[in-house]
């Protein structure tokens, strides 16, 4: 197989699908919310050998990241395909179709991140990238932001994520790795802050945590 450019570019061509690589039973699952994506994340992890198909440097924590996002889209068109398959229902339809829509949305973004990553790089100013993006500097400032932002909560929730916690609380932060919103992730984030001691942590992951928290509460 060849290289591929980010985790999501591999799945997409060269698989394996989510369907192909769940049991019918893990699908229905994962589908109810009783499986965390995050055990099939680490699933993937396990098995196939991203570091010598994907040509980004792209560490562990955004890889896995990023196959939690794909995780939640195969899973949209798991579903999708379900509404097909069961009686006419339209209001279904237009559920299905804005799922599909905003897929195709977020792939868009998975690729643009990974050419800006790309640019800067191999050395192309911020002004040269705005301006063949065709938008302003602070708004590109602002996307490197979110990025920034992104890659810090993902890094300090999965830090987080203990296995002897409760299952409901693992599921929760599990759930908020991988997205773009980052303000769910600041608040989701704070809210595990909240009831879960950090003591366990070393050093180090400590220091990672309180740069998190300090971060998500400017971001909410």
């Amino acid at each position: 197989m060849s290289a591929h450019t980010n985790i999501i570019d591999l799945l997409n061509f060269e698989g394996p699908g989510l369907q192909d690589f769940v049991t019918p039973e893990e699908l229905d699952q994962l589908l109810a919310g009783t499986l965390p994506h995050g055990d099939i994340a680490d699933r993937y992890m396990e098995q196939i050998d991203f570091t010598t198909l994907v040509t980004s440097e792209t560490d562990a924590l955004q890889t896995r990241a990023d196959l939690l996002t794909w995780i939640g889209w195969e899973l949209e068109v798991a579903a999708q395909q379900r509404i097909e398959d069961a009686p006419d229902n339209t209001l279904a339809a237009l559920r299905a179709h804005a799922a599909a829509q905003a897929r195709h949305e977020t792939i868009a973004l998975a690729d643009r991140e990974a050419l800006i990553r790309r640019a800067r790089s191999n050395g192309d100013t911020k002004d040269a990238i705005a301006k063949n993006l065709g938008i302003s500097r602070p708004t590109l400032d602002k996307w490197l932001r979110d990025q920034e932002d992104r890659i810090l909560f993902n890094d300090a929730i999965f830090t987080l994520i203990r296995r002897g916690m409760p299952k409901s609380d693992q599921v929760m932060l599990s759930d908020a790795l991988g997205i773009r919103d980052t303000s769910n992730q600041a608040s989701t984030l704070l809210a595990a802050l909240s009831v879960h001691a950090l003591e366990e942590l070393g050093v180090q992951e400590r220091e990672l945590v309180d740069r998190a928290e300090k971060r998500a509460r400017e971001v909410v």
